[in-house]
């Protein structure tokens, strides 16, 4: 049997037979038109998506718009005038004065009428008399202004007790020492440390014994010194006497509350607060 391809060309087709095949192959022109026509046009879809879009946002809006306006603002009584309007410029308002009658057979309180009748029994007296101090004042006649500073005992840098904080020393006994304490010997001198007029002269001073105070006009400044613990009968001065410094006041002794004998010796200014009076003759001290 022989194959007309093989060994071989095989007649050439005709035209018009590739023609039939490519016929067979493609659909016709009527077929494409057909499937275009079922498929609606992209405009036409386009009206109908813009609306969804549209429709969406307008509830989208109103949502927020509703949230965030208050329902006061919207309320039908907007037309209506508010009770707090201002009045308008110009106008006045006149007020009926106010009186009140009261009955002449009116019964008063009882505790009115005992209020009443205290306050007309009250009476003003008369006020007392000013305290006279005894303490000179800087400026009078009395009082002569000084510079000249000495110490009050022969020996001051012998002391047993400073200025300020300590233990007790003795039952009754102060934690905090208003003074400083000289130990010169029993029966040593005791003078002035400046020029002044003697304040206090005292055999007993409770806790500090037999007592001298001296005011003193120092540059100006109202100083006083207190001498304590001095023995009983020793005493040269009085109270209104001038003194001079270095002028013997009284004795070392140990009257009063007293460890040994000393000379518990205070300084204070014009408000009576006690300072540290070694410091301060230290610096002031001219012989």
């Amino acid at each position: 049997m022989t194959f007309p391809h093989i060994g071989r060309r095989a007649a050439a087709r005709s035209r018009a037979a590739v023609r039939g095949l490519h016929a067979r192959a493609l659909p016709s022109n009527h077929t494409f038109r057909a499937a275009f026509a079922a498929v609606p046009p992209v405009r036409t879809l386009l009206p109908k998506r813009a609306g969804f879009v549209l429709l969406g946002l307008g509830f989208v809006g109103a949502m927020v718009i509703s949230s965030s306006v208050p329902a006061l603002a919207v309320s039908a009584s907007d037309t209506t005038a508010s009770v707090y309007a201002p009045a308008p410029i110009g106008d006045t308002i006149d007020l009926e004065p106010q009186t009140i009658e009261i009955a002449s057979d009116a019964v008063m309180p009882a505790a009115v009428a005992g209020a009443t009748a205290s306050v007309s029994a009250y009476s003003v007296e008369a006020a007392p008399p000013p305290i006279v101090s005894q303490v000179a004042s800087v400026g009078s006649v009395s009082l002569i202004e000084t510079d000249r500073i000495v110490w009050p005992v022969l020996t001051p840098e012998r002391q047993s007790d400073g200025f300020g904080p300590r233990s007790a020393p003795c039952a009754g006994c102060s934690t905090v020492h208003d003074g400083v304490d000289f130990n010169p010997g029993n029966g040593s001198p005791i003078v002035s440390i400046a020029d002044g007029v003697v304040v206090l002269a005292t055999e007993n001073s409770g806790g500090l014994g037999v007592n001298i105070e001296v005011q003193h006009n120092i540059g100006g400044t109202l100083v006083t010194s207190s001498y304590a613990h001095m023995q009983s009968g020793s005493m040269q001065v009085s109270v209104g006497q001038q003194v001079t410094a270095g002028q013997q006041l009284g004795l070392v002794g140990t009257t009063g509350q007293s460890t040994g004998p000393h000379l518990h010796l205070e300084m204070f200014g014009a408000d009576g607060v006690r300072f540290d009076g070694f410091a301060w003759l230290a610096m002031r001290v001219t012989g």
